[in-house]
This record gives structure tokens, C-alpha cells and sequence, in this order.
């Protein structure tokens, strides 16, 4: 039996499994995850000093607003204004790392944009959560923090009535643990603490008394555009060391793996195939 701070109960462990880390300077480095056996959701079996691995975090280095964060973040800023999400809201992008959707957004005539990310010294001003704001980004951050519970609920306080709350985070329901590895991108251990499954992803919204607006079963960086899409992107990271800290670094073209007739389907038809690892609910307070 375990604490499940998902489900927020005793549950049995339905099964164990141990991963290298995602990042290159702690590559060499495994962690323990599990999974709750009641809501299905994973969790982080060690406590580590965070601050040390966000450190070398590549989200916070110095990485430009390149053509291909442009395509991704159009593909985010989409499925934003399907939601429900104008030029004129006050956004607040919670966990914003390097600033990159802040910067987007200005450049689309969002002109009341700020971002709040407490491992960044640029965007680490807390005052920001005094406000209240007509959106809430949370882009794969409610897995980052010890306590889901308690930032759903911060959530909820920053955002007015009627306002809209965004939230993407990976789903457990689609890693098999059973093959780790084939998933470490996706756990991103130790960073990932708690990662909640589909179904208790949805029910969160619901008993903090939010309307589903929308839901969307792939990571917005799925887009049909050549090249982008999640299937070319785990690829080509494979095709070098397999780390997080490729996608922030220039193109390469220097490894014999991309030379295959792989490189070229996935990367025009890789959108057809991408796995419903990362998801996107869409909520909006009530009025």
C-alpha cells in the first residue's frame, strides 16, 4: 500500500519500474516510479534535492523562439482560442520556464501576457500570484510539484469567474511500465513527481467545480507540419543521445540514424501516428 496524493488515499501498487533520466547531466542516473492501483496515476518513489536537477534544467537555457517553437506554439495557441481564449484576456502562463509562450503570444497581439516559474531568477516574481487573470496556461507543470491538490486549488484562485484554465501534463493511462524505458521522455524522471492518468486528469476539473470545454489526446507539438509532429521528434532525438537537451540545441545532421527511410515517414506522416502520452484539458470556471 502507498499514498496516493491523486486519488488522496492508501491504494495498492500496481506495479513498480525504474528509468534513466531524460536530461544529459544526470543521464546516468536511474529513478523508482510507480503506479497507484485505484486512479491509475504514476508517481515519483524518491525525494530528491529539485533544485539541483533544475539546475541544468534545458526548459531554463538560452534556446531562441526558432520556426519550430512557432509552429508547435501555433498548434497551442489553436487549440487556446478554440477554448475560448481572446487578445484581450490577462494571461498568466504558470511554470513558464525560458519565457518562449510568453514571447509567442506577443508577437500574436497578446499584449497582457506575464509568467510565473519558480526554478527561472527571470520569471520567478511571486507577486504575480497576488492577480487575478482571465487565463491560465499550465503547460506540464501540475506533474512538477509535490502536491497537485494544493496548485488545482492556487489555480483556481488565480483565475476569475468565467475564466479559463488550460492544462497540459503527461497522461499515465498511456505509459507502460512495463517498458520504461520506451517511455523515459515521457516520465522525465526525477523532474516528474506526479503524473496523473486521463481519467483522474478530468475528474480533478470536476470536483474543483470546472466545465470541460475541451480535451485534446496528443501534446500540442503534434502538428502536421513536416518535421513537427511527436513521432519525428522522439525519433531524431534517438538518432543522438536520446536527451531532452537535443530539442534546445541547433539542428544537427550528423548521425547516420537520420539517413534512413524512418527519418523521412515520420517526419511527414508522424502526426498520424503520435501516441496519447501528453493531453490537454481545457476548463473554464464557472461564472
Amino acid at each position: 500500500m502507498a499514498l496516493c496524493n491523486i486519488c488522496e488515499r492508501d491504494a495498492p501498487v500496481r506495479e513498480n519500474a525504474r528509468v534513466h533520466c531524460n536530461v544529459r547531466a544526470f543521464k546516468n542516473e536511474t529513478f523508482g516510479v510507480w503506479r497507484c492501483e485505484g486512479c491509475g496515476s504514476i508517481h515519483a518513489e524518491e525525494d530528491v534535492d529539485l533544485p539541483h536537477y533544475y539546475a541544468k534544467y534545458p526548459f531554463h537555457g538560452d534556446a531562441t523562439l526558432d520556426w519550430r517553437l512557432k509552429v508547435m506554439y501555433s498548434g497551442l495557441l489553436k487549440r487556446l482560442e478554440k477554448g475560448g481564449v481572446r487578445r484581450e484576456h490577462r494571461v498568466l502562463d504558470y511554470g513558464c520556464g525560458g519565457g518562449h509562450v510568453l514571447e509567442f503570444l506577443g508577437e500574436r497581439g497578446y499584449e497582457q501576457v506575464v509568467g510565473f516559474d519558480e526554478y527561472s531568477e527571470k520569471f520567478g516574481d511571486r507577486t504575480v500570484l497576488d492577480q487575478r487573470y482571465d487565463v491560465v496556461l499550465s503547460q506540464d507543470v501540475i506533474e512538477h510539484v509535490p502536491e497537485p491538490w494544493e496548485l488545482l486549488r492556487r489555480f483556481d484562485s488565480l483565475v476569475k469567474p468565467g475564466g479559463i484554465l488550460a492544462i497540459g501534463t503527461p497522461n499515465a493511462t498511456a505509459i507502460d511500465l512495463g517498458a520504461a524505458e520506451r517511455f523515459h521522455h515521457t516520465l522525465h524522471q526525477p523532474y516528474h513527481r506526479h503524473m496523473l492518468s486521463e481519467k483522474a486528469l478530468l475528474e480533478s476539473g470536476k470536483k474543483m467545480g470546472w466545465e470541460l470545454v475541451r480535451y485534446y489526446p496528443t501534446m500540442y507539438i503534434n502538428t502536421l507540419f513536416p518535421f513537427v509532429n511527436h513521432r519525428f521528434v522522439a525519433h531524431y532525438f534517438s538518432c543522438f543521445d536520446d536527451t531532452l537537451d537535443i530539442g534546445f540545441e541547433p539542428p544537427r545532421v550528423n548521425s547516420w540514424k537520420l539517413y534512413s527511410p524512418m527519418t523521412l515517414f515520420w517526419a511527414f506522416f508522424g502526426y498520424f501516428f503520435a501516441p496519447k502520452t501528453d493531453v490537454m484539458a481545457v476548463f473554464r470556471k464557472p461564472a
